[in-house]
């Protein structure tokens, strides 16, 4: 997604979320959405390391900050899902030296608040835990065999819960 990687000095002020307007959205957020987010922080924080509270609070702060813009069209929890899967990687690549910083007082408060337009595509899966597995890979990027070896299904029955995941999929757009 290309909104994700503008910086927000490039980016028209009218375009996207004001401070005040991202903490209301954060504020707003369901206890099942906080959930799901703590669930996808978890995956995306397996390869850093920092703890998956430290990634979703990290997210969190960048758009409260405006270190990571939020477009006003954009689904919150996309873009939030959007922002910790950036940071993950960033944070894979850069070695830190300095894990002991203090946090800002800000984050820890809307930490307890938070968690996405992701949680709505899992629980669209919750009568089916493998095809919601599978789904929270798909959107951590994996990809082919790796889905089929996470899932530990057979190639016929991964190939059976991928066509089911497909028409869900098709079914939501309708």
């Amino acid at each position: 997604m290309t909104t994700l990687s503008i910086a927000a000095e490039d980016e028209p002020q009218a375009a996207r979320l004001s401070r005040s307007e991202v903490i209301e959205a954060i504020r707003t957020l369901t206890e099942a959405e906080k959930i799901t987010l703590l669930k996808i922080a978890k995956i995306y924080s397996r390869t850093t390391s920092f703890g998956h509270d430290d990634l979703f609070q990290e997210a969190v702060c960048r758009l409260i900050g405006g270190s990571r813009a939020l477009p006003r069209e954009a689904p919150f929890l996309s873009v939030l899902v959007g922002v910790m899967r950036s940071i993950a990687w960033q944070w894979r690549s850069e070695a830190h030296e300095s894990v002991d910083e203090l946090p800002d007082p800000r984050c820890a408060e809307t930490s307890a608040i938070a968690s996405i337009d992701a949680v709505k595509t899992v629980d669209f899966f919750a009568d089916d835990p493998i095809a919601q597995k599978i789904v929270v890979a798909m959107m951590d990027g994996a990809r082919g065999e790796e889905l089929q070896h996470l899932s530990g299904l057979s190639k016929v029955e991964y190939e059976t819960k991928r066509r089911k995941i497909r028409r869900r999929f098709e079914k939501l757009a309708d």
